[in-house]
């Protein structure tokens, strides 16, 4: 499983989300960040994001890269 991060405008938050459930993807409402959260907010989900990618790769559902690898596509 690969995660994606998409920035959509407000007005088409609910069209990728219809689009996510027909297409049988996955998302938690966690991972939704409008704009006008607070910087708090914003900085709160993203440390969610990651400790909840990490489960997942705990799990065996995504598979992570090592440091080395993401270094040299850089």
């Amino acid at each position: 499983m690969t995660a994606i991060t998409l920035n959509v405008p407000n007005q088409e938050v609910s069209f990728f989300k219809s689009l996510a459930r027909k297409m049988g993807w996955g998302y938690s409402e966690a991972d939704v960040v409008r704009t006008k959260a607070t910087s708090k907010e914003k900085a709160l989900a993203k440390v969610d994001h990651a400790f909840g990618q990490l489960r997942l790769m705990k799990d065996g559902q995504l598979e992570g890269i090592n440091a080395e690898d993401l270094l040299n596509e850089l």
